[in-house]
């Protein structure tokens, strides 16, 4: 159906209309194209027709309210079910409030028609281009800085790099970043017990520049191994005075029931935020949930979805922000962080302005707090990734956003997507090893765990050559340079290979202690079964697991007292011992496949990370053995190998600061407002509510200007306010050294964090008094508490 003919109205009535359009009073919008119809050239009777006959509805078009609209009231009988709830998802951060005039009063609260006939407390609606709007602000030391509710929480550009094992693991690259100024998470996969932790700890805090920088540990949820001594440990480190400042909870999201818990102990120990990873839509409403049963703490939503580099989900990386960014922003404790693809200032522009949603999907502005960099900084100088291996990242094209699915079928952009030990996918470098794991997750591990062992066996010979040949983890059993089985090696045989896979000997070290561990109780096994059983008491030559850090001339000693080991098959007992010394709980996974069975899963892929970073471990230091996390979008801007950490994430944060610089303020520094030092709200209050509370508590207020400075005094003579209401009249509403030493919840002493105490001899008291002297320009310059004795 076309639209309407032309013969189809009669001109009188068409004169009609037409005469009357001017005398429409207030817009009413074209459904196709969102234009006021008062101003349309189309005479306004056909385009009634058209509408409503054959023209199609664009809804968003129609919805599309000028800038300075404040309230949309929905007059239908529908309420809740009618027009207004198609139009809300519409209107959704622009900062029209929608009033249903159809609710009863008692419904929905500030919703109904109450707000129509309230024309003194009128309630605004926030725009999100607004509230969440990212600026500059310049400190005390003269630095212009990027103000976010994520920079304000840190004290820190809004610039962190994520954890993640191995690259956050080691104390060096840790320490670079902090030392540059930034957040870093410490990767919590990487330390196996509490002594680790600790001593990691203190060997960071002995490379840092600044004392008290404060640590945020990512703790694996996933494994409640780790999580059931790393978590209490955290508590226990900051309550001895430690600077534990964050805690992420990596790898599953808990029940709101649980993350209340873990918070109520973050807070109790003085912790300040908490992270959660969503890799779902429902993921990240759960995060929502959990920041809403916690109001009062700060927490962290990191938003990576498919296309980030190592774990991932398969979601897209925008719609699910999309679906969730308004519920997420109906919290004010939660903070949102971006992160995956991400290398360049050029990139994070519009995540961080909002601008990716309007130019790409056409809604309002959807600002992010911070972005988090992870895989990117794998090519960093101080990172302990192998340069071999670095420069096999180098190498990776990468791909554009829109491309990166490819990975999950093929090798795309140098990247490829395989299944992880934990059964999730992970994308990595399209190694030969990589590319033979994407092989067998399409053959042998796509099937059954039972119909496993008959797939191996029926291909054993084709699997062991493509483990020798290509991947970091060789075929133990080995025969005068042939693959072999456990079965036909003796003894001497066993221990070699073993020293040759286990002892890098151009560096003379063990990969792990707990390796050179298992040589050991491996040489006193063979003692045990080469032992003449009725002769006389034998001391074991192995006394020490110490005398194997230089092994080759304590096994010539071994081997001149048992030469029999050099010609004895392994018994079929001592097959099943070895094997399960390679599996021992607490150790190192061995880096090497001992058998073919059901468990080829766990051999081949556990422990897959660490090669990365220790290349000449690897047989032949070959590169294109080891697994590789990297993202397929990000490796795009790993260029070099030669930037530090401070120079790649420096060089981001000063590209964005000069973009804002030109985009907000004109190029013109001197219209970026002053404040000393970067924090959150501080809880300060604006003059008149100050005056309102001190006549509610009949608190005596004087001020006295001389020439230079204003002195305040505050008498406290009648009721005692609270006290977090006392503190934020004192504070006032600028954000001064006064604001960071009433409200911090901790103070620096040397090296050790402890508890802020002065809250406690500022706590309000009858015949209290307070006096603050003030520069002219209202600065503090010092504070006097008087008790009531000093006072008579």
């Amino acid at each position: 159906m076309g639209p309407v003919e032309e013969g189809g109205v009669g001109e009188e009535e068409r004169a009609w209309w037409e005469a009357h359009k001017a005398r429409l009073s207030c817009p009413v919008f074209n459904t196709e194209n969102g234009v006021d119809m008062r101003v349309e050239h189309k005479d306004l009777l056909s385009s009634l027709a058209d509408l409503i006959f054959t023209s199609p509805i664009h809804w968003t078009k129609a919805c599309a309210f000028p800038d300075d609209t404040t309230h949309i009231i929905d007059f239908g009988l529908g309420t809740l079910s009618g027009i207004g709830s198609l139009v809300a998802r519409n209107i959704e951060g622009k900062g029209h409030r929608l009033v249903f005039v159809g609710l009863p009063a008692s419904g929905q609260g500030h919703k109904s028609m109450n707000e129509v006939y309230d024309s003194r407390d009128i309630i605004r609606e926030q725009k999100w281009a607004e509230k969440y709007k990212i600026r500059l602000v310049k400190t005390k030391d003269g630095r212009l800085q990027i103000d976010t509710p994520f920079s304000r929480l840190l004290s820190k550009p809004p610039l962190m790099v994520a954890g993640m094992t191995p690259c956050t693991v080691p104390t060096d690259f840790n320490a670079a970043v902090m030392n540059a100024g930034y957040h870093i998470e410490l990767a919590g996969g990487g330390h196996y017990n509490a002594k680790a932790l600790r001593s990691k700890i203190s060997a960071i805090q002995a490379k840092l520049q600044k004392p008290g920088l404060g640590f945020t540990l990512n703790a694996l949820y996933i494994n409640q191994k780790q999580w059931a001594f790393q978590f209490p440990l955290w508590l226990e480190m900051r309550k001895e005075g430690l600077p534990m400042e964050g805690f992420v909870v990596a790898a599953g999201i808990p029940s709101t029931e649980k993350a209340k818990e873990i918070i109520e102990g973050l807070r109790e120990a003085g912790i300040k935020h908490v992270s959660f990873k969503p890799g779902s839509v429902d993921g990240i409403r759960q995060v929502i949930n959990i920041a809403a049963a916690n109001p009062d703490f700060p927490v962290i939503c990191q938003w990576t979805g498919g296309r980030a580099g190592g774990h991932h989900s398969c979601e897209d990386f925008h719609q699910p922000i999309l679906a969730t960014y308004a519920s997420i922003r109906s919290q004010s404790n939660l903070i949102l962080v971006v992160g995956s693809g991400f290398g360049s200032a050029e990139d994070v522009y519009p995540y961080l302005t909002g601008h990716w949603s309007r130019d790409r999907f056409g809604v309002e502005v959807m600002p992010f707090d911070g972005v988090l960099f992870a895989s990117r900084m794998m090519v960093a100088k101080e990172a302990a990734t192998s340069l071999s291996v670095k420069e096999l990242i180098v190498q990776a094209k990468g791909v554009d956003d829109q491309e990166w699915e490819g990975t999950y079928e093929r090798e795309t952009g140098g990247i490829i997507t395989v299944t992880s030990e934990l059964g999730e996918p992970i994308h990595k470098i399209a190694t030969r090893g990589i590319k033979l794991w994407k092989e067998f997750d399409q053959t042998v591990f796509a099937l059954p765990r039972e119909k496993r062992a008959a797939w191996l066996k029926t291909h054993k010979e084709y699997v062991i050559k493509r483990l020798n040949a290509d991947f970091q983890k060789p075929w133990f059993a080995e025969k005068d340079g042939h693959p072999a089985e456990l079965g036909e090696m003796t003894y001497q045989e066993t221990v070699s290979r073993l020293v040759r896979l286990l002892f890098v000997k151009h560096q003379a070290r063990w990969i792990d202690p707990t390796l050179r561990n298992l040589v050991g109780d491996w040489l006193r096994r063979i003692e045990e079964r080469l032992s003449v059983v009725n002769g006389p008491p034998k001391v074991s030559e192995i006394q020490s697991y110490s005398e194997l850090d230089e092994p080759f001339s304590k096994l010539e000693t071994f081997f001149t007292r048992y030469p029999e080991a050099s010609t004895q098959i392994l018994a079929s007992e001592d097959i099943a011992y070895f094997l399960a010394l390679c599996q021992r709980p607490g150790q190192k996974p061995v880096p090497f496949i001992p058998v073919l069975d059901a468990q080829f899963g766990i051999w081949f892929k556990k422990d897959s990370l660490w090669q990365s970073e220790d290349i000449d471990a690897v047989v032949d230091q070959d590169p294109q053995r080891v697994a590789i996390l990297q993202g397929p979008v990000a490796v795009r801007h790993s260029k070099t190998t030669e930037e530090t950490a401070g120079q790649i994430l420096g060089g981001i944060e000063e590209g964005l600061v000069s973009r804002l610089l030109r985009d907000e303020y004109g190029g013109d520094e001197s219209l970026v407002p002053e404040q000393d030092y970067l924090c959150r709200e501080e809880g300060g209050m604006e003059a008149e509510e100050r005056t309102a509370m001190l006549a509610a508590a009949r608190i005596k207020y004087r001020k006295v200007t001389s020439s230079d400075r204003v002195l305040h005094t505050y008498d406290i003579h009648g009721i005692l306010p609270p006290p977090s209401q006392w503190l934020a009249c004192l504070v006032g509403s600028s954000v001064s050294w006064i604001s960071a030493l009433f409200n911090s919840i901790s103070f620096l002493q040397g090296n050790a964090i402890v508890d802020n105490h002065l809250t406690i001899l500022l706590k309000p008291r009858l015949h209290q008094r307070v006096q603050i002297v003030t520069g002219i320009n209202g600065k503090p310059l010092n504070v006097k508490v008087f008790a009531a004795h000093l006072l008579s």
